[in-house]
């Protein structure tokens, strides 16, 4: 059977107290990385979609706009008259379209012949721009393209900043809907990479933007672009127009934004690193408070050990006056020393109460419950009992015999009283009975069958006969307990008077 000691309860009460901390402490830690996780992905999602929005969506937009107008002014005859070395209106507006606009390096208008000039003026050698990568071959009208990034063909590591392109084209057509030329425009991606100068990229991430042939167009360093590429594995991560992948082998964790129309990729990048960091963070924040509680809860721990030892201590010196051979003081010994003391408590309490020779109630008991009585105003009857020849009794067969007397007339009276009613020594010979709840005429018969059972006892000792007298008083007769007892005692006093062994006042 398992016994609950003081060290066990006091065990067993930090458990109580910790395991609420303990839960939550366990929630909070993988709340913290599910939050954590949730955020950083809201974030980074969000991050690269509005900023994929700026860099390529708007500018594309725009580029969209001004060819869409362009295409829409342009004739068959106006191509010619700009292709020939006369002057035309289209001499002024193509240079104001590239010198007006930062995303535009240079255009070229061709017709269906493949006859072409370029602004800025550069003269190519066997050069046809149907064979170009930029051309669209299948001669949708109105459609838009944006080529992959391709090497130019005046590209060479001395004379230019990237050694590829980017073009978009338009193929013309006449109100025929037939094909009479193309217009390219090479796209200056060191000026659309201006947008993401100086850009906060959350977690101290990265942002790019990159064709689907792996190669960087738009870097806040534009010298990475065309330099680098994103590794392969990338590439066969995208697979939807958004989302995220970890790589890890480049220990990345990649948030990007796809496109179909241009062929373009906006990626944002995280390190693991940093991700670390910030989820270490958090768990360092979540360490320091567990610690700080933990001390607290120790240092409570303490205060209520010094204080429950102190009082442990001062009832124990309470209890037990002799310490110089007890057991330690604690709780065990502090509980059986108040059960020691308990059980010395009821000895004496029985002792004080009882009367050691009879085993009736003593005369301080009987004091204590007369007084209950008559404060609880419950009508009863006091039976005052003497011994007829008492002395006679202790004179003739010794005081031995007489205890014994006592004994069994006490016995008697338990007996026919039933329990219910109590008896108590008041004194030497004399016994007191108090009865409640019955009329006198009841009272007096009980009385006068146990003064009956006395009387007709048949003792050991040749010749002796033991009876008794008693006098009753009625508590609704009287104004006080002294009054009632002085009453019962003068009755009892009639009844010596009228011949012994018998009761006062009698039945009427």
């Amino acid at each position: 059977m398992f016994k609950l000691t003081s060290k066990k309860a006091l065990i067993l009460t930090v458990l109580v107290i910790i395991a609420p901390f303990v839960l939550v402490s366990t929630y909070s830690f993988f709340y913290i990385k599910f939050e954590i996780e949730n955020n950083f992905n809201e974030t980074m999602v969000r991050f690269t979609r509005n900023i994929a929005y700026a860099s390529i969506e708007t500018p594309v937009r725009k580029i969209n706009k001004k060819l869409s107008a362009m295409a829409g002014m342009i004739s068959k005859e106006d191509i010619a008259e700009y292709i020939s070395p006369e002057y035309s209106e289209l001499n002024s507006l193509l240079p104001s379209l590239i010198n007006s606009n930062e995303m535009f390096s240079s255009v070229l208008l061709s017709d269906s012949h493949n006859r072409y000039r370029v602004y800025p003026h550069k003269d190519y050698q066997e050069f046809k721009p149907s064979e170009r990568p930029w051309f669209p071959v299948d001669g949708v009208k109105d459609a838009i393209y944006f080529s992959d990034p391709y090497v130019g063909v005046s590209k060479s590591p001395m004379t230019n900043k990237h050694l590829c392109d980017v073009t978009v084209s338009m193929n013309l057509f006449d109100k025929q809907s037939d094909f009479v030329g193309n217009i390219a425009l090479d796209l200056d991606l060191n000026a659309l990479s201006n947008i993401l100068k100086g850009l906060s990229v959350p977690y101290n991430g990265r942002f790019k933007v990159a064709a689907m042939d792996g190669s960087v167009i738009m870097y806040a360093n534009t010298k990475e672009i065309f330099t680098r590429k994103i590794p392969e594995s990338w590439l066969k991560e995208i697979k939807e127009t958004s989302g995220s992948f970890k790589d890890d082998e480049n220990k990345q964790i990649v948030f990007y934004q796809a496109y179909q129309n241009p062929d373009w990729v906006a990626l944002s990048t995280v390190s693991y690193d940093n991700y670390d960091k910030l989820l270490n963070s958090a768990y360092l924040a979540l360490t320091y408070i567990i610690l700080g509680c933990l001390i607290c809860y120790l240092i409570v721990a303490i205060i209520i050990r010094m204080y429950l030892k102190q009082w442990v201590d001062v009832l124990y010196l309470s209890i037990n006056e002799n310490i110089s051979n007890e057991s330690p003081r604690n709780l065990e010994s502090l509980c059986k020393g108040i059960a020691k003391k308990n059980e010395t408590l009821k000895e004496a309490v029985q002792a004080a109460t009882t009367d050691p020779l009879t085993k009736i109630g003593s005369r301080r008991k009987f004091e204590q419950d007369v007084l209950d009585l008559f404060n609880s105003r419950t009508p009863f009857h006091l039976a005052m009992i003497d011994l007829d020849n008492f002395k006679r009794i202790n004179d003739t067969w010794g005081h031995q015999t007489g205890d014994c007397v006592l004994q069994n007339v006490s016995k008697a009276g338990v007996e026919r009283l039933g329990g219910k009613h109590a008896i108590y020594r008041f004194g030497g010979e004399e016994l007191v009975a108090l009865i409640h709840d019955l009329p006198f005429n009841e009272c007096y018969e009980l009385i006068d069958s146990w003064r009956y059972t006395v009387t007709k006892r048949k003792w050991r000792e040749q010749g002796m006969v033991v009876s008794f007298s008693c006098g009753i008083a009625s508590s609704t007769e009287c104004n006080s307990i002294d009054e009632m007892v002085a009453t019962a005692d003068k009755l009892l006093y009639q009844a010596k008077e009228s011949g012994k062994n018998c009761i006062y006042p009698p039945l009427s």
